[in-house]
């Protein structure tokens, strides 16, 4: 535990490089697991769970997001997959730009192999045969309204699918539950966004307005939010292998029927984890 401690603190001072694939450094998550470890098994309780073997080899890893800023959903997956493989076994996760520039916490995600999220980036991480963790519904699935947290929101976005494609690899989904219990999301406030042309100046395309620790009434994404310990549950899915040619990412027929395999396989079993209700405040023992 100390150990990780000072890890991070010996990490805060490196310079970020969101860019740079070397900037994952597999001694610093080794240091930092047990610390991660106490989070993830007492304070989010976390539990994961495998329907298949995970994949041997370069892999996209398609993830919901699991609530806002403050929730922990790569860093719970990240953990998972280390404990299954050890930092040893290449893994980058791609991520907005926005935290990178967190004092301390850029560089703690970009020594754990966080990168900006780039068409470009997703391809040299696949080409060098890692797993890479994607969540591409970004901030519309982070911030959607309470009353939908059960849904996998990709929205228009499709990149994803042609990365897959075009490298040949498997599609992972990973579906989470539980964080979206740690706030109260009344609206995401899209129609605010576009009012106020945060795609352009903030490559945002929510301003939600709800609950949150520690600022109570939130009015925009809170950077972050503190989560209290609420349980979460993730699942990972069997991989889905397309049987085409990388030429089929430039066909928007075969794109889009990848697409919705991944998203209906997903919402699935996003609906069974919500009826077993292993999650959130109050757990189904």
């Amino acid at each position: 535990m100390r150990d990780g401690v000072r890890a991070l603190a010996e990490k805060a001072r490196v310079k970020v490089r969101p860019n740079d694939l070397e900037a994952r450094d597999p001694r610093f998550i080794e240091r930092v697991m047990p610390l991660l470890g106490t989070l993830y098994d007492h304070y989010f309780r976390a539990e994961t769970e495998l329907e298949a073997p995970f994949v041997d080899g370069p892999a996209l890893v398609v993830g919901n997001h699991n609530a806002m800023t403050g929730t922990p959903d790569m860093f719970c997956h990240m953990l998972a997959f280390w404990r299954l493989h050890s930092p040893a076994r290449l893994a980058y996760g791609l991520m907005h730009d926005v935290p990178f520039g967190f004092p301390g916490a850029g560089a703690w995600l970009n020594g754990a192999g966080a990168l900006a999220a780039s068409p470009e980036n997703a391809a040299r991480a696949l080409d060098r045969g890692a797993a890479v963790l994607v969540f591409p519904g970004g901030d519309i699935d982070a911030c959607k309204p309470f009353s939908r947290r059960y849904e996998i929101e990709f929205g228009k976005r499709r990149g994803f699918v042609r990365a897959a494609l075009r490298h040949g690899v498997p599609l992972v989904p990973v579906v989470s539950v539980g964080a979206h219990h740690s706030l109260y999301i009344w609206t995401d406030g899209r129609r605010i966004a576009e009012a106020l042309k945060l795609p352009q100046l903030a490559r945002s395309n929510v301003a939600p307005l709800g609950l949150a620790l520690p600022w109570g009434i939130i009015a925009g994404i809170p950077l972050p939010h503190l989560p209290p310990p609420v349980k979460i549950h993730t699942r990972i899915l069997a991989p889905i292998r397309p049987n085409l040619p990388p030429s089929a990412a430039d066909d928007p027929e075969a794109v889009e029927e990848v697409f919705e395999h991944v998203r209906s396989a997903m919402q699935a079993a996003m609906n069974d984890l919500k009826q077993q209700g292993r999650h959130g405040w109050f757990p189904a023992s």
